[in-house]
């Protein structure tokens, strides 16, 4: 959880280039040690220096961005870039599913180590840095941290993506149980609905990426809170419903909301102080992986008989949002 504040802070002084080879090399070995791993003990070793190496995969792709492109156009091509990233999700666990059925499940471990090394390679070749030497912070790590959170306008942003992916963290822990336990459908008919979600996150990333370099990353922020508050207010409206439609359709449009508001969100954090673009990746990405270890275990352990709980998690969230919304909005009146 922490290694996108150590290696993003990393970034800042040392460079985008080195950490993201450094990183991919650590995921490859990592992925090797997985795949001769003889003890649950070694496998769960293997398994945390690769998810240490794979971070910088989440937060260094979006601050190369937001070096080489002014902030609102920046918005607009990770809004792309994430369109394009949602193809793993959408394939790879039928993918290595299938390689773990006909084989054997530590050659997907074998084959993530390679990718890692090709990649590393590839970064080694052709990625040039984009971290200008006249940005280079000039504070320690955790005092740029610091710096950060003393910035109203960056907390502003953190309450805004707690509280959006917040939501969408609940959902993933709850929806389940209330589809298939509480509403008594199977994991099929639940994986078929649940494609709506993907859909609904694709079609917000593409809005981010076509409209937030002309409409601005405020206003597109700003606008995709109101889809968020139409689904939750949804989630209530159909409380009861033993439809999945009624269990989806609210999360489509917080799927919406998500879509358009994270990439211009992710790239107006970077832009509160560029010289810490890396750390406020890496803070912004740390945070949501503790918002969402938080929220799964309170819903999981909330949910018994009703749906209720889960979408008093999901109004909480939104309610977060709002207070970042509302602290955005007060600091550009004041200007």
């Amino acid at each position: 959880m922490f290694a996108q504040i150590i290696l993003g802070n990393l970034a800042d002084s040392r460079g985008r280039r080195p950490v993201m080879i450094f990183g991919l090399i650590l995921f490859s070995i990592g992925g090797l040690l997985c795949a001769v791993a003889n003890s649950i003990e070694t496998l769960l070793a293997a398994r945390f220096i690769q998810g240490f190496g794979s971070s910088v995969c989440l937060f260094l792709p979006r601050t190369i961005m937001r070096d080489v492109h002014p902030k609102d156009k920046a918005a607009s091509a990770i809004g792309y870039m994430v369109t394009a990233m949602m193809v793993a999700p959408l394939f790879g666990p039928a993918l290595f599913g299938w390689i773990s059925d006909v084989s054997s499940w530590r050659i997907i471990y074998l084959l993530l180590a390679a990718a890692g090394f090709t990649l590393a390679y590839l970064s080694y070749q052709y990625q040039k840095e984009t971290l200008v030497a006249s940005v280079l912070p000039k504070q320690s790590h955790w005092q740029s941290n610091k710096t950060l959170l003393a910035e109203r306008e960056f907390i502003a942003y953190l309450l805004i993506h707690c509280g959006s992916i917040g939501i969408y963290f609940c959902y993933l822990a709850g929806a389940p149980y209330v589809a298939m336990e509480l509403r008594n459908h199977t994991a099929t008919v639940y994986g078929t609905w649940f494609s709506m979600v993907a859909i609904g996150y694709l079609a917000g990333n593409f809005v981010a990426g076509r409209f937030s370099e002309t409409c601005g990353t405020q206003k597109m922020i700003v606008l995709s809170f109101w889809p968020l508050v139409t689904g939750i207010i949804l989630f209530w409206v159909f409380n009861g419903m033993q439809d999945l439609i009624g269990l989806f359709l609210p999360m489509v449009f917080i799927a919406i909301s998500n879509g358009m508001c994270l990439p211009n969100l992710t790239s107006a954090a970077m832009s509160v102080r560029p010289e810490n673009a890396g750390g406020a990746s890496g803070l912004l990405g740390t945070l949501q992986i503790a918002t969402a270890i938080f929220l799964t275990l309170i819903v999981s352990a909330m949910l018994k008989t009703t749906a209720v709980p889960l979408y008093g998690a999901i109004t909480l969230c939104g309610l977060v949002s709002s207070a970042g919304i509302w602290l955005l909005l007060r600091k550009t009146v004041r200007r």
